[in-house]
């Protein structure tokens, strides 16, 4: 069953999102002979375990708010890509970011190859990834049911799939947290999120939400944030403007940016809850690791969140963009009105987003692509 697989991802930097989805691939498929190897651009430094083994491109990128800048990335990396299909052989080539969806339709168009794409977005301009699950030789893959109904996409196996993201398989070999029953819940409920600092990501609703909270409340709430600032403008624009208004409402002792971290279990277990404001988020591998340790999580109702949480079981959910109905719901979890499912439960019901699980999925699509 051994292949060689090329994820064209065009990182920037070594974050998580896509590039732990590629790391935990490569853990869970070592045992089936997978060699997996990722395309970035050339000023892309490994930070994190375990190692990738690397290609670089001089003008690939991965995401972009700008369409255009987009377009010219995919024009100007072409020739690089090309050359290492010509210099290199890999059975399955596989895109994941937007930037590398144009080079997968230009692969099909060009040199007649079949190729996969993995879409991790929640795009606004559904026509052109429609058009990409139309085009002859490109296999679409969407992470969540909720997502291809974003795309008015139909899942039509093998042509377009439906494939979580996943999380490490051994997430669910480590001890679950302990989580003390108590009817009021402890006086200071503590709260974490885990991801990069940037717009998107919508880390200041919580600001938002603890303002609209009565001041007794307010304090009885700790909330780490965990996560890189990425090494773009909007990104530190975003930062700057995000402590301030901590400062400004005196939120230091609520709110606390704990920066990057390589031990997330250990931060996941430092928590009663895990906390995720971003709208639409795709379908979220913090998520899943913290659901994995039997953590609950107050998350945004829409994204993949709706079809990775149970209401009420494994988890809360606040209206989108929200922050007074964020604040509602912080106030039901201080409260005790919300009752979170067993550590076990909460735990299995992300088991079928498991490394290996996922891992098999791929393999069965990868089959196909190479049988036709």
């Amino acid at each position: 069953m051994g292949m060689n697989i090329l994820h064209l991802t065009g990182d920037r930097e070594d974050t998580g999102g896509v590039l732990s989805v590629i790391r935990n691939l490569q853990e869970a498929s070592r045992p089936w002979g997978w060699r997996h190897t990722v395309w970035v651009h050339h000023s892309f430094q490994q930070k994190r375990l375990p190692t990738l083994d690397l290609r670089f491109s001089r003008w690939s990128c991965s995401e972009s708010s700008k369409h255009g800048y987009l377009f010219w990335c995919a024009f100007r990396s072409w020739p690089e890509l090309k050359r290492l299909l010509a210099t290199e052989s890999f059975d399955i080539v596989h895109a994941h970011t937007r930037c590398t969806a144009l080079l997968a339709w230009m692969i099909a168009q060009s040199l007649g190859r079949r190729v996969i794409f993995t879409n991790h977005n929640y795009a606004r301009r559904t026509g052109l990834y429609q058009k990409i699950a139309r085009k002859p030789g490109v296999y679409t893959v969407l992470l969540t049911p909720n997502m291809a109904r974003h795309y008015g996409i139909a899942p039509e196996p093998p042509r377009v799939n439906v494939i979580s993201a996943c999380c490490a398989d051994r997430q669910f070999e480590e001890p679950l947290v302990a989580r003390a029953i108590s009817t009021p819940p402890p006086k200071t409920v503590r709260f974490a999120g885990v991801g990069t600092i940037q717009p998107f990501k919508k880390w200041h609703l919580l600001v938002d939400a603890l303002l609209a909270l009565p001041e007794a409340d307010r304090q009885r709430i700790e909330i780490s944030i965990w996560g890189p600032v990425l090494n773009q403008p909007e990104a530190v624009t975003y930062d700057r403007e995000l402590r301030q208004a901590v400062e400004q409402h005196r939120l230091a002792g609520n709110i606390r940016f704990r920066g990057p971290t390589n031990a997330v279990n250990d931060r996941l277990r430092e928590c009663d809850w895990f906390i995720l404001p971003t709208t639409k988020e795709p379908c979220s591998v913090a998520l899943c690791e913290a659901l994995a340790l039997g953590i609950p999580a107050l998350v945004s109702a829409s994204g993949g969140n709706i079809d990775i949480v149970a209401a009420g079981k494994t988890g809360v959910f606040f209206e989108s963009e929200n922050p007074h109905d964020l604040a509602a719901r912080l106030k039901d979890i201080l409260s005790g009105k919300v009752a979170p499912a067993p550590p076990e439960i909460i735990r299995e019901s992300v088991r079928a987003r498991s490394a290996t699980q996922v891992a098999g999925l791929y393999g069965e699509l990868y089959q196909q692509v190479l049988r036709f």
